[in-house]
């Protein structure tokens, strides 16, 4: 039904009938991962490219609180590379990501983790790994996904001159106002209806800064979803994995219109 979907929906414009890798545009819930990890300057980044080959354009993946270890992460990121992107995931932990069978909720206490990964040491570590897309990898134009955690940090590098040219964030955590703000290129977002750490409350602001900002823009709110839907969502309630498929797709789209 989603390739169906998906060549409907290249129908629309030119700019996505032009896209002709849409056939194998899908997203991956299990399997194996098809990239390979590459220390880079003490970063271990994960890479994935459609077909093995590197693409003329990147998507720059910055991941949840569970990072490179966990294999949904992985898998969409080779979904994603799947529609002819280069896609890189660093490390952004340096090793210590929350184990995956640590699942968000009341139980977890993120405090003193996150005082091991400040904002500054994140921002360290993505600006790093722009510079290696630029300088080693030779690509120019850079899109970037942010999930929960990394929902935070694509906007801050989708502010000018920061490296990342179009962004997509789902469910993100810890997102402020400021960061809004300061957004410069086009930006995608995907909520979620049962996600508490960004509500309808946090959605309507959002939307208000980027009207009166003129920002080329897009909002998606899907019912039923909680936070994390877009990469952890539960396989047995169909809303939640027909929420994780169209946000990936909402993605793909968003970067073949403006990427």
């Amino acid at each position: 039904m989603l390739k169906t979907l998906s060549f409907a929906i290249a129908a629309l414009s030119p700019a996505l009938a032009s896209f002709n890798s849409f056939s194998n545009v899908h997203v991956s819930s299990d399997g194996e991962p098809a990239g390979f990890f590459k220390s880079v300057s003490g970063v271990n980044i994960y890479h994935s490219y459609h077909n093995g080959t590197p693409s003329e354009k990147a998507v720059l993946f910055v991941t949840d609180i569970y990072g490179v270890p966990l294999l949904e992460n992985k898998l969409l990121a080779d979904s994603i590379a799947r529609a002819d992107y280069t896609v890189i995931v660093p490390d952004l932990f340096a090793g210590d990501a929350v184990p995956s069978d640590n699942r968000e909720g009341p139980a977890l206490n993120l405090t003193e983790w996150r005082t091991r990964h400040p904002p500054a040491e994140i921002d360290r570590i993505l600006s790093l790994t722009v510079d290696y897309i630029h300088k080693e990898l030779n690509i120019s134009r850079i899109g970037g996904v942010g999930y929960c955690f990394g929902g935070k940090y694509v906007p801050r590098f989708l502010a000018e001159g920061k490296g990342i040219d179009v962004g997509f964030i789902a469910h993100p955590s810890g997102l402020e106002e400021t960061e809004i703000q300061g957004i410069d290129g086009p930006i995608s977002i995907a909520a979620g209806e049962l996600d508490n750490a960004f509500n309808v409350t946090g959605r309507y602001n959002a939307e208000a800064i980027l009207t009166a900002k003129k920002a080329t823009y897009q909002t998606n709110f899907y019912s039923g979803a909680p936070h994390g839907f877009a990469v952890r969502p539960n396989v047995t309630i169909a809303r939640q994995v027909y929420a994780k498929d169209a946000a990936y797709l909402q993605a793909i789209l968003w970067f073949a219109a403006w990427l």
